[in-house]
């Protein structure tokens, strides 16, 4: 231990006393600040107006005239209002969904994988979509609308995969949706996405009424078959009898 002790050297710990302040901070008569800090905190204290209990009658008074804000054409507003509109009008499926607070790290996957899966997110406003909705068949959906909001264009067939993908991330809430022109809630979505592909029900009620009319044909065919099948038997039972009746009085005559 003490060859260790001259080879490395000393730890020096740090000398430590314990001061008691007696005096009590006094929080009635607190202690004026310092000068610069006294000069920051007026520069820094906000001006407020009078009040309007303390204004007189005549300043409160706007003679009937109310600022009213003027409506500005924006150009870009109608352009995006027009694409809004497309979107509509080209896709069957729409679905609206209520973002949460999500990261642009989180939202780029879900955004291209959509994309890969032929479904298209886009966030418009409540100003745009109620100026490509307005007086159109889509205009009970500004209901939904509060401020910016998530929609997802793209077809019926793509509704599995759709919940597949927005299973992932809870950030995403689906709110309504409108399938070929008909408003649906969410549980009527997910219901609508768990049923069969429409080509295979169809294929399937193809295949039961050709089964029907092929049944009911065979039915009808039968009675027909088997009263033919009586009618040759009987034409047979009376040929037979007539050729019996031809031989029997030719029999005695070669007899002698």
């Amino acid at each position: 231990m003490s060859i260790a002790n001259k080879v490395l050297l000393p730890i020096q710990s740090p000398l430590l006393i314990a001061k008691r302040f007696r005096g009590k901070i006094n929080i009635q008569k607190p202690k004026k600040p310092h000068f610069e800090r006294q000069l920051l905190i007026d520069f820094s204290k906000p001006i407020y107006g009078i009040p309007k209990y303390k204004m007189p009658d005549a300043l409160l008074c706007d003679r009937g005239e109310k600022t009213r804000r003027k409506n500005i054409d924006n150009p870009f507003e109608r352009i995006l209002a027009n694409e809004c509109l497309n979107w509509f009008n080209t896709s069957k499926m729409v679905v609206f969904v209520h973002l949460n607070s999500i990261s642009m790290e989180d939202k780029t996957p879900i955004f291209a994988t959509l994309a890969k899966n032929n479904m298209h997110l886009r966030r418009y406003g409540k100003k745009i979509v109620s100026m490509a909705t307005k007086g159109t068949r889509y205009e009970a959906v500004n209901h939904l609308f509060t401020s910016h909001q998530e929609i997802i264009f793209g077809q019926p067939e793509n509704a599995a995969k759709m919940f597949q993908i927005l299973k992932k991330t809870p950030q995403m809430v689906i709110m309504a949706g409108i399938i070929q022109d008909r408003l649906m809630s969410k549980n009527e979505l997910l219901e609508f996405s768990q049923m069969a592909n429409i080509d295979a029900a169809r294929s399937q009620l193809c295949a039961v009424l050709d089964s029907a009319g092929s049944c009911l044909v065979r039915q009808l065919n039968q009675s027909q078959h088997t009263f033919v099948g009586y009618l040759e038997k009987h034409v047979e039972l009376q040929n037979n009898a007539s050729k019996e009746s031809q031989k029997s009085p030719s029999e005695p005559e070669s007899s002698p």
